[in-house]
């Protein structure tokens, strides 16, 4: 029977932790994904677990047969758990009637939030704490089985713990991405009630008489026979030396270590959110060494334990070296990141292989503390069993003080130890309880020799002062954002290759209460973390910023000021963009308030729209934001971090944007940011469709030529691109610069970004499985793909590539009709096409314009066009120098002293070069310039720059010929002598796809050109 106890409660604690984890995730959607409603709720999970714990305490050394009882508890969780979701179902309602009666008040939704968590989960949690105590009950109910006490109920604990791992493994990895919520929930439920029955069955099968018989093993009966003849043999375990005033301090401990081990559980996750990433699978792993350390620890020491006398010496020495351990691994917690790229270097750069290794910095950073803590338990129990009619009540009393102290630690980590301490100082306060633990133990230890007890104290305290002396983390090492591969596999290259590493500058840290944010400087260039994650920058990502704050607004036609609304703050320049339309309000809500703080460091970018007193910013989850609000807003914009991190991807379900159109006025407009890079295509597709699946008119935008991000622009009503609505807008003059410092010069360009329309978006998506909250596809897809980044970098290029077949404008725009300026406004947006690289479509809109009257725009169009193309198999050239010869090169007198034979070398090969160049050998002219050395390519005067950079073009090296051409182009008095140059340097750009630039180098080389009197087009055009 005892075996088939062991596999219940392993069972038992599988599916407790998945319905732990299911019904966090659910009422998290409900509540939201702030600090303070995933501690309510875990609260109240752990509340119900201590008070389960207390109550089955009170009754279990009087139940006849506990083991029935249990059973009946397991079916209990079991049956409840399949009508949570039904209950679940009234709670969105419930949480929208909280805010709306009870306001922005901190005291009283907190003590609401935690009422409703409690109507739902005290029955459950209540059965599952009342488990232990039960099955404590029945496996020592024998004079010799209390002697094995630590040893019987340890195993019990280890057993469980083991359970535990087992869940969150096939609930993270297996369960949750194979079946979804829903059915993760039936199959737990379905393991509480297997066990239930295979317990009555086994009892059943079993006769009453062989029943005690089956459970004892031949040392047991030794064990028996020795405490009946009241012998001690070297078998049994000698009883433990204990005093009511160290039983006291034992109790007492055990509910303050309760506290500490959740407060280092709440921040080594968030320490290894920041060094492994902040997927779900990052999450799992780093639960999975917790709970694999305390299980382990709790089996060792149940069976070590339970030989010595002195098992409160014993727990004051766990105390002393769990502290000693913490130290130990917090000395290279901020080199994990560089761990991490040595062990990829070791390994393939597969998926799975990156989540090795990222268990096994989990384990390295958690387990040694975690394995000593782990033997607590059983040893507490050997303590606190203090007589064999007190079984059940000794360990529930135990087991709910501890659990007690779980729930201060939990609320304690984080609202006061991250928000006030950080992570450094709240793990040396943990550390420091954990010494004055041990302190406390070797202090009431009994028969302790005087010596002993002083040098367990004075370690306690060395330890406590050598921690105010060990060094501090390097904190732009910690969020150094290496989880993410592709950095990972950068500085692993530049390492390989003996590149330098450039690192930033750290000019804000902090730990908030949801996540650590920071911000990095590279001279004028600032970035801003969240987690180790760049979630916005002045660099790269302005044009993203910008245009998702105001492409909504540049088809907005209603006649009154829009009311905004923005999920995600960042850097606060997309809060900026929406500023500079007139608007009537903006609503922002940010889940960690540092966000906003460390946006500070952006206000020469992002207008400071904290000072707007047309601004409001709060804090709080952006899903619960909207949920609260029975108001409407005329636009809505969701610029959430990437969907691979766990809260994020909650706002990219299909539930989320549904309730994102209950929030939209009449007419309202709908602006969400997706990306394109790290991950799938048919993920992309996934929520695109998701997005399609909610609102049936949505346009798909780039943020800029070959972004890696994508706009989403929906509306329940038809939403024309009308150029005559975005003309509207570009009339403000305010709105008109924002939106040129987004890229967007002239309304012609808005619509040039498009890549995909309604009608083309409902194709594009067509067989996409929709992403839910209940399925949660993009949670569990996204992760992977970024571990996996590699094999989806060749998918950009389809979509911006002369084959996509999507983003077709002749269907879908207004203003380029019938009328007088149709032959200027269609070669307009021709240009604007051919300048972000869609040269298939320019040429469409050039031939419309030439038909409507052949207008300087039409002419200028065709002329762009002709520039840009590539006749047959024959790149079309023009003379770089015409009418004269280029300059020879000149050696300069610091090149030809320090290598004179430099000197002999470009007398005779330069003819050479300039032989192969015109007979248009020109591949062949580059090999000879290739084995001059580097530094003196950049020294032999302007026209041999010149020459360099058109063999660059030619070899199509285009990056090293922009680098060259590109700055001669800055030299006016250069340009005017040789516009050629423009010509070549334009070509390079618009080879390197870099479209924009091209047609700016072009029209240079053509108003150059112009004012010489020259040809612009080669001979060949």
């Amino acid at each position: 029977m005892r075996a088939v106890l062991l596999a219940c409660f392993f069972l038992s604690g599988s599916s407790g932790l998945i319905l732990e984890s299911l019904w966090t995730r659910q009422l998290g959607l409900v509540f939201g994904s702030t600090t303070l409603a995933i501690s309510t709720v875990l609260a109240t999970f752990m509340g119900g677990l201590g008070l389960g714990s207390y109550v089955a305490g009170r009754f279990a050394d009087r139940i006849k047969n506990p083991v029935r009882a249990y059973a009946l508890a397991e079916a209990g969780v079991g049956i409840y758990a399949l009508f949570i979701p039904l209950i679940l179902k009234a709670y969105p309602g419930f949480n929208s009637w909280m805010y709306r009666v009870l306001g922005d008040h901190f005291l009283l939704l907190s003590t609401v939030r935690f009422a409703g968590a409690a109507v739902l989960l005290l029955i459950p949690t209540t059965l599952m704490g009342a488990t232990l105590p039960l099955l404590a009950r029945h496996f020592v109910m024998r004079p010799w089985e209390l002697r094995r006490s630590g040893l019987r109920i340890g195993t019990l604990y280890a057993v469980n713990l083991f359970g535990a791992v087992a869940g969150a493994y096939f609930a993270g990895f297996v369960f949750l991405p194979l079946i979804g919520v829903t059915w993760t929930n039936v199959t737990a439920a379905t393991f509480n009630l297997t066990l239930a029955t295979a317990i009555v069955v086994a009892r059943r099968r079993l006769p009453e008489a062989d029943k005690d018989v089956a459970d004892v093993t031949a040392e047991e009966r030794l064990d028996e026979a020795a405490v009946a003849a009241h012998l001690e043999t070297t078998a049994l375990p000698p009883p433990p030396e204990v005093t009511a005033r160290a039983r006291r301090a034992v109790m007492a401990a055990f509910a303050v270590s309760g506290a500490t081990a959740m407060t280092l559980q709440v921040l080594w996750t968030r320490s290894l959110a920041i060094l492994l990433g902040s997927s779900v699978f990052s999450f799992t792993l780093i639960l999975l060494a917790f709970l694999i350390g305390l299980g382990v620890g709790a089996a060792v020491f149940a069976r070590l334990g339970q030989r010595t006398r002195h098992p409160v010496q014993w727990l004051a020495a766990l105390h002393l070296l769990t502290a000693a351990a913490v130290g130990a691994t917090y000395l290279f917690t901020d080199r994990v990141p560089y761990i991490f790229t040595w062990l990829l270097q070791s390994s393939s750069f597969g998926v799975d292989a990156v989540l090795v290794c990222q268990f096994a910095l989990a384990c390295i950073t958690v387990l040694p503390a975690t394995l000593l803590m782990g033997g607590v338990f059983p040893l507490t129990v050997r303590v606190v069993t203090g007589g064999l009619d007190s079984v059940g009540h000794d360990v529930g009393n135990a087991y709910a003080l501890n659990t007690v102290g779980a729930i201060v630690g939990s609320f304690l980590s984080g609202f006061f130890v991250l928000p006030r301490l950080g992570l450094e100082k709240g793990i040396y306060v943990a550390v420091l309880f954990d010494l004055a633990l041990a302190a406390m133990l070797f202090l009431a230890a009994p028969g302790l020799p005087r010596r002993r007890r002083e040098a367990g104290v004075a370690a306690a305290v060395a330890l406590a002062l050598l921690g105010l002396v060990i060094p501090r983390w390097d904190l732009g090492s910690f969020s150094s954002g290496f989880f993410r591969v592709s950095i990972a596999r950068e500085y692993i290259y530049r390492k390989i290759h003996k590149r330098g590493w450039k690192t930033p500058e750290l000019v804000f840290y902090e730990d908030g209460m949801a996540t650590t944010v920071s911000v990095d400087r590279w001279d004028n260039i600032y970035s801003l973390k969240n987690n180790g994650k760049v979630d916005a920058s002045n660099d790269a990502d302005m044009p993203t910023q910008i245009i998702v704050g105001l492409l909504p607004f540049l088809f907005y036609s209603q006649p009154h000021p829009p009311k905004v609304a923005l999920v995600g703050y960042g850097s606060g320049v997309t809060a900026g963009a929406i500023t500079q339309y007139p608007i009537k309000s903006l609503e922002v809500v940010e889940l960690e308030e540092a966000v906003y703080r460390g946006s500070h460091f952006f206000e020469n970018d992002n207008h400071r729209p904290l000072q707007n007193p047309k601004v409001t910013a709060r804090v709080g989850d952006g899903r619960n934001f909207l949920t609260q609000r029975s108001d409407k807003f005329d636009v809505i914009v969701s610029e959430p971090s990437n969907p691979w991190l766990t809260g994020v991807s909650n706002l990219f379900t299909r539930e989320y944007f549904k309730l994102v159109k209950t929030r939209l006025a009449e007419h309202g407009i709908f602006c969400q940011w997706a990306q394109l890079y790290e991950m799938a295509p048919w993920n992309i597709k996934t929520i695109l469709g998701t997005v399609r699946s909610e609102f049936p008119y949505v346009y798909v935008f780039s943020a800029e030529d070959w972004s890696s991000d994508t706009i989403l622009i929906g509306s329940m009503d038809p939403l024309p691109l009308d150029y005559d609505v975005v003309a509207r807008a570009f009339q403000d003059p305010v709105t008109r610069a924002e939106a040129r410092r987004g890229g967007f010069q002239s309304p012609h360009d808005v619509f040039a970004y498009l890549l995909l329309g309604p009608d083309e978006l409902e194709a594009f998506t067509a067989a996409a499985p929709i992403n839910t909250d209940d399925n949660a596809r993009i949670e569990f897809a996204a992760p992977r793909d970024l571990l996996g980044y590699a094999k989806f970098e060749p998918y950009r290029a389809n979509v911006y590539g002369p084959m996509w077949p999507y983003g077709r404008l002749s269907e879908l725009v207004r203003g380029y009709g019938d009328g007088p300026d149709k032959s200027s406004r269609c070669g307009a947006l021709a240009r604007s096409l051919l300048a972000h690289g869609k040269s298939r479509e320019a040429e469409l809109w050039t031939r419309r314009a030439e038909a409507a009257g052949n207008s300087p725009e039409a002419h200028h169009a065709r002329l762009l066009l002709n520039l840009v193309s590539t006749r047959l198999d024959r790149d079309p050239e023009i003379p770089l120098a015409p009418g004269e010869e280029l300059a020879p090169p000149v050696v300069p007198g610091y090149l030809a002293d320090k290598h004179p034979e430099l000197i002999a070398k470009v007398k005779e090969e330069y003819p050479e070069v300039v032989a192969h160049y015109r007979a248009h050998r020109f591949v062949t002219g580059y090999k000879v310039l290739e084995s001059w050395p580097e530094d003196l390519w950049a020294g032999l005067g302007k026209d041999f720059s010149l020459l360099t950079g058109f063999l660059d073009y030619k070899a199509e090296i285009y990056a090293d010929a922009i680098d060259e051409l590109k700055a001669l182009s800055e030299d006016a008095t250069y340009v005017a002598r040789r516009p050629e140059l423009l010509y070549y340097l334009g070509r390079s750009h618009y080879a390197a796809s870099q479209f924009t630039k091209a047609v700016d180098a072009l029209e240079r080389y053509i108003r150059s050109q112009t004012v010489l009197g020259r040809d612009v087009l080669p001979a060949a055009m």
